[in-house]
């Protein structure tokens, strides 16, 4: 079972569920646990939280697994990616590190808008989820996010998203199991 803060069990949906692929890449489990805030332009946390809604579309398709939303999701989400503006970040380290997740979140965006095979995007979803949750806890958007976990997903590894709500609407399993999971952390 799994724990909660307060240490009462937390409702997940069907346990041993093992439908999606397992990842190689394990540090997408445990991407951003060691992420130091970095003080940037409330203008780059406008554009970032711009980049945010869109990823909220994507994860709302995969959410209703509807893969052709998604996919046109992922092609509006690269867009807003490549319409942020880097020179806002004046700092050096925070410029180098904005290049580095900027270039992972185009990678797992244009596959994503690339396929319309839902269990690819999905796959793709963790790498783009695990970036984006570095970057808003590296950068910050002004906003509350929420950091879901499904121990499930990723061939029982589990993985992250990111959501606006509370409610759990997982984007791995779908209709499938779409209240498998819990909220692990808040971003602000």
């Amino acid at each position: 079972s799994i724990m909660n803060a307060k240490g009462s069990k937390t409702t997940i949906g069907h346990e041993g569920h093992s439908e999606m692929e397992s990842t190689t890449n394990t540090e997408t489990k445990d991407r951003g646990s060691n992420v130091r805030r970095l003080e940037v332009s409330s203008k780059f946390q406008t554009q970032l939280q711009v980049v945010f809604d869109a990823y909220i579309a994507v994860q709302n398709a995969l959410a209703k697994d509807n893969p052709e939303l998604a996919k046109q999701g992922a092609s509006k989400l690269l867009n807003k990616i490549t319409e942020v503006n880097m020179e806002l970040l004046k700092d050096n380290t925070a410029h180098t590190h904005w290049m580095r997740l900027e270039k992972e979140l185009n990678t797992a965006t244009s596959t994503i808008s690339s396929t319309s095979d839902i269990k690819k995007q999905r796959e793709h979803f963790i790498h783009l989820s695990a970036h984006l949750l570095n970057s808003l806890k590296t950068f910050g958007i002004n906003q509350r996010v929420y950091v879901d976990f499904c121990p499930m997903a990723n061939n029982n590894v589990g993985v992250y998203w990111l959501s606006k709500e509370q409610e759990i609407r997982n984007p791995y399993f779908g209709n499938d199991m779409l209240d498998c999971g819990s909220v692990t952390d808040e971003i602000d």
